[in-house]
């Protein structure tokens, strides 16, 4: 008979500089005094040294992405951290582990914030990051489209590089023959016609795509896409 896998309670620590040892230090002891209060054993704790919690060391952290792999594995009881800043590098990440810990079963505890995922309140809090990721994509994307924006009205480069248009240094120049055949996609789609007929009739006639390849259903509608937005956000 399989012997059942025993879960492990763990901690996890962080420090963005190997000289902050006494942070690490700081953190190992607060999360004992609360496993000791709570009744809550602890098994191990794992150490991320001299680690940002943003950046290319992100990549590195490879106490980190050991303790995600455990809980994925169902190799993980509880976690527990001294905060979500010594947890997570941003909003996005901290919700997607927390997320992957309530999937598999796994308790998560904030000490500073005061989070368990077993309470009400816990569950509360992480509803309310749920929340609080998805406004921070909204407002990610809805810079991303400023920008853009203003890239195109200025006629700079955003990349890729649209079909319609040359990169000419930092600025785009506009294509004349490539142009020309974009209205004719759009006179042709204004006509009612599928994005498919568009698609053959460009190979048909043997036009080509920025890339030099053959035309795609998908790369008739990016190109669609674009044009007709143009039209509607600049007259």
């Amino acid at each position: 008979m399989k012997t059942k896998e025993i879960k492990m309670n763990l901690g996890y620590v962080r420090c963005s500089r190997e000289s902050q040892r006494n942070s690490i230090d700081t953190q190992k002891k607060m999360i004992f005094d609360f496993c000791e209060i709570n009744s809550l054993p602890i098994d191990d704790i794992v150490v991320d040294f001299g680690v940002s919690g943003s950046g290319e060391k992100t990549k590195m952290r490879d106490g980190y992405n050991s303790v995600m792999k455990m809980v994925e594995e169902g190799k993980v009881d509880n976690l527990i951290v001294l905060s979500l800043s010594r947890f997570g590098r941003n909003l996005g990440e901290i919700y997607k582990s927390v997320e992957l810990m309530v999937e598999k079963d796994v308790g998560f505890y904030s000490i500073k914030e005061n989070i368990d995922t077993s309470s009400i309140y816990g569950r509360f809090t992480i509803n309310l990051l749920s929340s609080l990721y998805e406004m921070e994509l909204g407002l990610i994307r809805e810079r991303v489209s400023d920008t853009l924006k203003v890239k195109k009205e200025n006629n700079e480069v955003y990349s890729p590089t649209p079909y319609g248009k040359d990169r000419v240094g930092k600025n785009l120049k506009s294509n004349p023959k490539e142009e020309k055949m974009i209205r004719k996609m759009v006179r042709l789609r204004k006509l009612g016609n599928t994005y498919q007929y568009i698609c053959d009739f460009l190979n048909r006639n043997r036009y080509k795509t920025k890339g030099g390849k053959k035309w795609s259903r998908e790369n008739v509608y990016s190109v669609l896409k674009i044009r007709l937005n143009d039209e509607i956000c600049f007259n």
